[in-house]
C-alpha cells in the first residue's frame, strides 16, 4: 500500500532487466457485487494463503489492551507493539497533513510475563498518533468481527486514508472457519478510534493473500491474489457495497505489494509475482504495475523485470513461502514519476544469488520503465564480499525527485550467516535515484531489554511487511518507520517477534 496526497496528485511508489513490452490490457472479466450465497470465480481447495504464516499458539485470553498512556517520541526505534509480542509485519499510513499516524499488525498471543496483555489472541491491532508521530495512543483491536462473522485468525494488514474524506481503512485477510479465506477491509470514520470491516471477495477463496488498499473521495479500492488471479475489489461509497473484477490471469502466484495514486486519482498497484509454483529457478518472479481507471475496475498491466529466486531461509525447514524472494513496492512523487524498487540476484541470472535492491522509474503513467541502478548499499559498510541479503524494500516519494528507499540487510553479522546482524537502512535521493544524499543511515538501535535485539542489529526479521511515510514539517520532511524484529521465523510465546517504530528527518 501507499498513500494518497490529494492536493499535489502524489501518491507513494516501489521496480534489471527492463521490459518495454506492449502493455497488457485487461479489462474486468468478472464484475460482481459481493453479496451473500455468491459463486466465487476460481476458488482452489486448500490451506492457509501462501504467505500466511502458520501458527500453533493456543487462543490467548483477551485482556483489555494498553491504558491511555502515550508513548514519548524518542532519538532511537522504540517498541510499538505488546512488550511480550508476539507481534507479525506492521504497516503505517499518515493523513495528508502528517498530523496523524496510523500504524496496524497483526498481533498473535505472546508471552505474558511482561504484560498480561501480550497473550491476547490473534487480531489486527492499531495506534494512532494525532501529533506527527511524536507520541501515540493506546492499541486497540481494529475489528473482532468481518461482516458480522467472528474469525479465529486475522493477519496480513495494511492500512491507509483517504485524503478527501478522512477516512481511514484497514485491509486484512480474515480466516479459521469452514468459508475460505476473507479479504476484509475496515472503514473508521472517526479518525481511527472504531472501524467496521467487512468482507470484500467472493464466498470461496481458500488461498487468497496478501490484501492492499488505496482510497480517494469514497472510491476503495482494494487489490489481492488467489494463486494466477489477480483480482481487485472496488467500492464507489466508502467501503459500504463492493464489486469483484478479476483484472488478470497469469503466471502462478501472484501478490500485490505497494499502491499509490496519481494527480487524476488513478490507482497504481505494484504486483511481484511467482512464474513458478514453489518461486524458484534463476527467472522465479515477475514485476508488473498495474493502473485502473478512476472510479472503475478497467486495468491495464505493465512488465516492469524479472527476478531470479532468493535465497533458501537459514532456518529449516522453511521460513515459508519465498521468504527472501520476489519482493517490490511503489512510489510517486510531486511531479508524478513513478517508481518500484524491487528485489534482484546480485547475479540476476542466478537463483539463490545474494539479494540486492534495484530501482525503476516511469515518466509516462506506468506504461514503460527505465532501470535507474541500485537502491541498497548493504557493501558500505561490514559487508565487504557482498554476502549479507538486502530484502524487504519500501519506498515513498516527496517532491519531484525526490524518494527514500527503506529495507533490511544483514551487513553488520557476526558472523554473516543470515541469523544476526539485521537492520533497518534507510536512503535518500532528490534526483529520482540517480545520486544519492549520502550513505544508508541505521535506522533500528538496540535495546537490551528486548530478546530479538542485539547491539549489531536483531536476529532476524519478523514477516516481510514494513512501511515508511513522508510527514512534511516546519523543519523539513520526516521519515516515519514501521518494522518487525524476531528471534526467528517461527515466534510464539517462546521466541516472540516484537514491532518497532523510528521518526527520523531526511
Amino acid at each position: 500500500m501507499r498513500h494518497v496526497d490529494g492536493g499535489s496528485g502524489s501518491v507513494s511508489a516501489s521496480v534489471l532487466r527492463v521490459r518495454t513490452v506492449a502493455p497488457i490490457l485487461c479489462v474486468a472479466i468478472l464484475g460482481l457485487m459481493v453479496l451473500p450465497g455468491q459463486a466465487f470465480a476460481g476458488g482452489s481447495a486448500g490451506g492457509l494463503p501462501p504467505k500466511v504464516k502458520a501458527t500453533s499458539a493456543t487462543p490467548g485470553r483477551f485482556v483489555p489492551s494498553f491504558h491511555g498512556i502515550q508513548t514519548p517520541l524518542a532519538k532511537t526505534s522504540y517498541l510499538m507493539g505488546f512488550c511480550g509480542g508476539d507481534d507479525w509485519e506492521p504497516e503505517i499510513s499518515t493523513s495528508p497533513d502528517g498530523v496523524h499516524v496510523y500504524v496496524v499488525w497483526a498481533h498473535f498471543p505472546g508471552d505474558t510475563r511482561c504484560d498480561p496483555r501480550s497473550g491476547n489472541p490473534n487480531r489486527i491491532y492499531i495506534r494512532v498518533s494525532d501529533d506527527g508521530g511524536q507520541s501515540f495512543g493506546p492499541a486497540h483491536v481494529v475489528s473482532e468481527t468481518v461482516s458480522g462473522v467472528d474469525y479465529p485468525r486475522q493477519v496480513d494488514c495494511v492500512v491507509t486514508v483517504d485524503p478527501a474524506t478522512g477516512a481511514v481503512y484497514v485491509s486484512f485477510l480474515a480466516y479459521g472457519l469452514d468459508d475460505g479465506t476473507i479479504v476484509a477491509v475496515a472503514r473508521s470514520t472517526d479518525d481511527g478510534a472504531t472501524f467496521t470491516a467487512v468482507k470484500v471477495n467472493g464466498p470461496k477463496c481458500f488461498n487468497c493473500d496478501h490484501p492492499w488498499t488505496i482510497a480517494y473521495a469514497g472510491n476503495v479500492y482494494t487489490a489481492y491474489a488467489h494463486g494466477s488471479q489477480h483480482f481487485l475489489s472496488r467500492s464507489s461509497n466508502g467501503g459500504t457495497s463492493w464489486t469483484e473484477s478479476m483484472v488478470l490471469k497469469a503466471d502462478h502466484v501472484a501478490f500485490p505489494e505497494g499502491a499509490v495514486m496519481d494527480a487524476k486519482h488513478n490507482p497504481y498497484f505494484a504486483w511481484g509475482d511467482c512464474v513458478t509454483s514453489n518461486c524458484k529457478g534463476a527467472e522465479a518472479g515477475d514485476y508488473r504495475v498495474s493502473k485502473t481507471t478512476a472510479g472503475t475496475s478497467d486495468t491495464k498491466f505493465f512488465d516492469v523485470a524479472t527476478a531470479p529466486a532468493g535465497p533458501d531461509c537459514p532456518y529449516k525447514p522453511d521460513c515459508g513461502f519465498a521468504f527472501f524472494g520476489i519482493q517490490d513496492d511503489i512510489a510517486i512523487d510531486a511531479s508524478g514519476t513513478l517508481y518500484v524498487v524491487w528485489q534482484d540476484g546480485q547475479n540476476h541470472k542466478t537463483a539463490g544469488s545474494p539479494p540486492i535492491v534495484q530501482l525503476s522509474a516511469s515518466y509516462n503513467g506506468g506504461k514503460t520503465w527505465k532501470h535507474i541502478g541500485r537502491a541498497d548499499d548493504k557493501t558500505a559498510s561490514g559487508c565487504v564480499d557482498s554476502s549479507c541479503y538486502a530484502l524487504f524494500p519500501r519506498i515513498e516519494g516527496g517532491a519531484p525527485g525526490q524518494i527514500s528507499v527503506e529495507w533490511m540487510d544483514d551487513r553488520l553479522g557476526l558472523p554473516i550467516n543470515h541469523m544476526n546482524g539485521w537492520n533497518v537502512w534507510l536512503r535518500t535521493s532528490l534526483t529520482g535515484g540517480t545520486s544519492w544524499t549520502g550513505s544508508s543511515r541505521r535506522v533500528s538501535t538496540f535495546d537490551k531489554k528486548r530478546p530479538p535485539s542485539e547491539p549489531n542489529g536483531f536476529r532476524f526479521p519478523y514477516g516481510d511487511y514494513q512501511g515508511i511515510d513522508l510527514i512534511p514539517t516546519p523543519s523539513g520532511t520526516r521519515a516515519v518507520m514501521i518494522w518487525g524484529e524476531g528471534m526467528n521465523y517461527a515466534g510464539g510465546p517462546a521466541n516472540p517477534g516484537n514491532i518497532m517504530y523510528r521518526s527520523m528527518g531526511i
